[in-house]
């Protein structure tokens, strides 16, 4: 027999989900690890100012250390080859994972078969038979029994003998490849928003107009500084009134307040602070690019839902076999976190029995 290569070994080895779930840990453990560190920010390549002022902290805080953790990368940590590659690696491995399950996962939500083999009814996770009257058309009864308790139910005749499936959330199989998918997004989202975002600080003197850098083509124009107050006189709010315009865009008249920022062509303008001047109030807000924060909220959003219907809606199904002489086989099981099954299987049996003119012969689960 000739081995597999080295592309298929490696192949093998990505697809397997305990590499998967080693993989994500050690991203985690390097991004806790990174978080110790302060990160350098591309804004403070264009404020020297900022520049000195950090690299001075970080000299008061690490002191001879500080140019053996740059060498290091520890302040560039979330662009380091170290965590680029660990990141790359659990995109990889996602990626794999996904293509190496989804036809399986895929035919096991819409193409499972009624009919099963014989032998799961002697070897599934839970069985029972019954002897129940050979009357024409029990199936519709057995059939209406699984749909009152929210089985999609469906047979097949193969010679004398029908076979009865139902199944329950069969569609939550559909669920890891949505986990997958939350997985790609993010990771996507993330390289995007270190490789193309980035934020620039802007202070803007009353009725002054400035230009965002690296965007010349969009202008910021202080129209006005505000601070609301309660009764008491506490301060409720910051509100600062600004104009936006740019080229390809016609002008936009709003007020950004705190944790409320104003959005102008993928650019979020957020307030910083403010200075209370001879002529008013010059304002200082934050134009930040995030190209991959849209990717980041949907993949958020898909891995909650994934992860949602995974432990809440496990799929559950039941096979049935109904011979000639009335004689009913069940077998049954559910995933994950379906624990109260046995209890629900013991249910349907006794149902089974109310529901058929029967003699209950056997009835057993393991």
């Amino acid at each position: 027999m000739r081995k597999p290569g080295i592309f298929s070994r490696g192949w093998h080895l990505l697809s397997r989900l305990n590499v998967a779930a080693i993989l994500i840990l050690i991203v985690l453990l390097l991004t806790v690890f990174g978080s110790c560190f302060p990160q350098f920010s591309s804004s403070f390549t264009a404020d020297a100012e900022r520049l000195a002022s950090w690299e001075e902290g970080l000299r008061f805080r690490y002191g001879d250390a500080t140019d053996t953790l740059a060498i290091l990368g520890f302040f560039h940590w979330f662009r380091s080859p170290i965590f680029l590659f660990a990141l790359g690696l659990l995109a990889v491995a996602t990626l794999i994972c996904t293509l190496d399950r989804w036809r399986a996962v895929w035919r096991r939500a819409f193409h499972q078969p009624v009919r099963c083999p014989d032998g799961i009814f002697e070897t599934g996770p839970h069985t029972a038979k019954l002897k129940i009257s050979p009357a024409a058309n029990q199936q519709y009864l057995i059939g209406e029994c699984l749909r009152q308790r929210g089985f999609r139910s469906r047979y097949e005749t193969v010679g004398d003998f029908i076979y009865l499936r139902g199944d329950r959330n069969r569609l939550a199989r559909l669920a890891t490849l949505v986990t997958h998918l939350a997985v790609l997004l993010l990771l996507g989202g993330v390289i995007l928003s270190r490789e193309y975002g980035w934020q620039k600080t802007l202070t803007i003197a009353p009725a002054e107009t400035v230009t965002v850098a690296d965007v010349s083509d969009v202008t910021v124009r202080n129209n006005g500084f505000t601070i609301t107050r309660y009764r008491n006189g506490t301060v409720a709010n910051y509100e600062a009134r600004v104009t936006i315009s740019g080229a390809t865009q016609s002008a936009k008249q709003g007020t950004i307040r705190l944790n409320q920022p104003l959005v102008y062509n993928g650019l979020g303008f957020y307030l910083r602070g403010y200075n209370e001047t001879v002529n008013g109030y010059s304002v200082t807000l934050l134009a930040v690019r995030d190209p991959g924060y849209g990717l980041v909220i949907v993949a958020g959003f898909l891995l909650l839902l994934g992860m949602t219907v995974s432990f809440n809606f496990p799929h559950v199904w039941i096979n049935a076999r109904l011979g000639p002489d009335g004689a009913l086989c069940l077998a049954g099981g559910a995933e994950r976190r379906a624990y109260d099954f046995d209890h629900e299987f013991a249910l349907l049996i006794t149902a089974l029995e109310n529901v058929t003119p029967v003699g209950a012969e056997e009835n057993g689960a393991h």
